[in-house]
């Protein structure tokens, strides 16, 4: 008697999850789950049935968007969470011309853990197609904010060193100088210098080498830039062999000791041409009511005079 009244419990509830359009899998254990009950008819057209003629025990196999949910419902039942984890609305079965509308959720009922994935119908056909069209929308969105992303870093970096391009120089100067401005109206002692570097007889390492070893040596020198100067110090390749350091809060002495440092550091790394590669560096640092020409104009005086009192040196320009 009383199985009778299990088996006929069992039956209602098989026709009750029939009329809803759901279908429900009992978790066995970690991605291991087993088919409750009747399949609906969406269940059965969406997912094979197993070998042995039973419903599908693993949905998500054959639905990326469902494999993606079951991690959220294992990491959901692995934490013992209380309520529900629940998708969002997806459609199954696009590319045979058929639109149907899923959700799921996961859940624990007296210590039993399932899935439960509900074919939505009438009113939530057209919500589900308006999610998609959004879905669709924000693909494109992001694709564009992708593809705008990719070209400000083209803008802003150069593709050989890594580092800042020329393009980016005069922004960069501006907001240092907007900076120390800022500071100087609060009577604040604040100093911005520049470093500009050159590096000696490059023509020679294209000439003798060829390109891809000058390219090489270009690559390198921007690594050593980014990796010896201080968090606040700015490196930009300025073009061709030029590169241009913008550091902030920084006074011409101290500037002259930071040039220094670089001219040794690249004066002792090896290149990998079997020869010494050297820079001359010109130091500068900006004035009260320059304008940016002429902080430029100091820096490249002090780096022609190190290039024409025998390179591989620092000269500072008041």
């Amino acid at each position: 008697m009383k199985k009778r009244k299990t088996d006929q419990a069992a039956g209602l509830s098989d026709k009750v999850l029939l009329a809803l359009d759901m279908a429900v899998l009992r978790r066995l254990k970690p991605r291991q789950y087993q088919f409750s009950g009747l399949a609906p008819d969406f269940y059965s057209s969406l997912f094979p049935a197993s070998a042995e003629g039973s419903p599908c025990d693993s949905p998500w196999e054959f639905s990326p968007m469902l494999d993606y949910f079951l991690g959220e419902a294992e990491e959901f039942f692995a934490h013992g969470a209380k309520g529900a984890c629940c998708s969002g609305f997806w459609l199954e079965g696009e590319l045979e011309g058929r639109e149907i509308p899923l959700t799921a959720s996961a859940r624990q009922v007296d210590g039993i853990s399932f899935i439960v994935i509900h074919a939505a119908r009438d009113d939530y056909t057209e919500r589900a197609r308006i999610l998609r069209q959004a879905r669709l929308e924000l693909l494109k969105r992001l694709k564009a904010d992708t593809d705008l992303d990719k070209y400000k870093e083209k803008v802003l970096f150069d593709a050989l060193t890594k580092i800042y391009c020329r393009g980016a120089f005069t922004d960069i100067l501006n907001e240092q100088l907007a900076n120390q401005n800022t500071f100087m109206r609060r009577a604040q002692s604040s100093e911005l210098a520049m470093l500009m570097l050159d590096i000696d007889h490059f023509k020679t390492i294209n000439d003798d080498f060829g390109h891809l070893a000058g390219d090489s040596v270009l690559i390198q020198l921007g690594e050593i830039l980014r990796t010896s100067l201080r968090t606040n110090d700015t490196p930009i390749r300025y073009g061709g062999e030029e590169f241009i350091v913008i550091a902030p809060n920084t006074s011409l002495k101290q500037s002259k000791t930071l040039a220094e440092k670089l001219r040794q550091t690249v004066a002792s790394h090896d290149f990998g041409l079997g020869r010494q590669i050297t820079v001359s560096i010109g130091c500068a640092v900006n004035h009260p009511d320059d304008h940016p020409d002429q902080f430029i104009h100091r820096a490249d005086q002090a780096l022609y005079e190190a290039k024409n009192t025998g390179r591989n040196k620092v000269c500072a320009h008041l």
